[in-house]
């Protein structure tokens, strides 16, 4: 990167550095936009010039701290409560009541993962989501886990504190039966609903997961939406695959419908709900 223009060599490097720890997919035409925002991101990292920084990220191992960084400079949050409201009413009307019905008096635990978690509301829906459907939850085992690379969002979950633009669209109940406000005229997430997630740093691109140890393994249902559009393919193939081995047996995978590549899902039964969910399940092979 110059001031008068890209490098194409040295921008070639940065984003293959940048896909083989992060993940995320800068091919030519994003190399503009990876420039400028790697220029932000100079300073934190410790450069006094953007070319300098560019040259030492394309040419050496990126360091957790180095990641964390960048991914408060090329991940984007876009998300707000009840997002894609379709997946949500299958979850309460359908997906749900089928999973308690299957383990009610059998451990009566449940295991959902938000993957790509950003801010918190999917979270955070998914666990509201929960005490509207279990009137007993207090009987149950319910573990929410909510994970993100970039740790300014999960931050920002932790606190559970949002403000309008994180309702656009939600149901007029939302607001009322859980949250209230803040003096600064926010709101708070109530702790029945908080109590339910937890969050936890995780990079889709080179940690380790199913895991015991983050405890990815054995889920009931798993929503990465708007995640695997930014990978490259091969690392949206790995990906998936994990994915499917996080899962047990008869266990879902939620995405964007813009993602639902049956080539991409293919060791999964799909199941179309309507024009606006896509799932799929994982089931042995005949």
């Amino acid at each position: 990167m110059t001031a008068t223009g890209l490098n194409p060599a040295l921008m070639a490097r940065v984003s293959a550095v940048i896909s083989e720890r992060m993940g995320l997919y800068f091919p030519e035409d994003r190399w503009p936009e990876l420039a400028e925002n790697l220029k932000k991101a100079s300073q934190a990292l410790g450069f006094a010039d953007p070319d300098g920084c560019v040259s030492q990220l394309a040419s050496q191992e990126l360091t957790l701290r180095q990641i964390e960084i960048l991914a408060n400079h090329l991940t984007v949050g876009e998300t707000y409560f009840f997002r894609e409201p379709a997946s949500f009413d299958l979850l309460e009307r359908e997906i749900l009541p089928a999973l308690i019905a299957k383990r009610r008096g059998l451990g009566q635990t449940l295991r959902f993962w938000s993957a790509g978690c950003c801010t918190g509301e999917e979270a955070y829906t998914l666990a509201i989501t929960c005490l509207r459907t279990l009137p007993d939850i207090e009987h149950w085992n319910i573990s929410i886990l909510a994970t993100d690379i970039n740790p300014r969002f999960l931050d920002k979950a932790e606190q559970g504190i949002y403000s309008e633009w994180s309702f656009r669209g939600a149901p007029a109940w939302l607001r009322e039966s859980f949250f209230s406000r803040t003096p600064d005229r926010k709101f708070a997430i109530a702790p029945q609903v908080k109590r339910l997630v937890r969050f936890e740093h995780l990079n889709l691109a080179t940690d380790a997961y199913p895991s015991f140890h983050n405890q990815t393994n054995a889920m009931d249902v798993i929503f990465c939406r708007n995640v695997i559009m930014y990978f490259t393919p091969e690392r949206q193939r790995a990906v998936v695959a994990a994915l499917h081995r996080c899962l047990v047996e008869g266990g879902i995978v939620l995405v964007n419908p813009a993602e639902a590549s049956a080539d991409l899902f293919g060791m999964f039964t799909v199941e179309y709900h309507g024009d606006e969910v896509i799932l799929f399940r994982k089931t042995s092979l005949p």
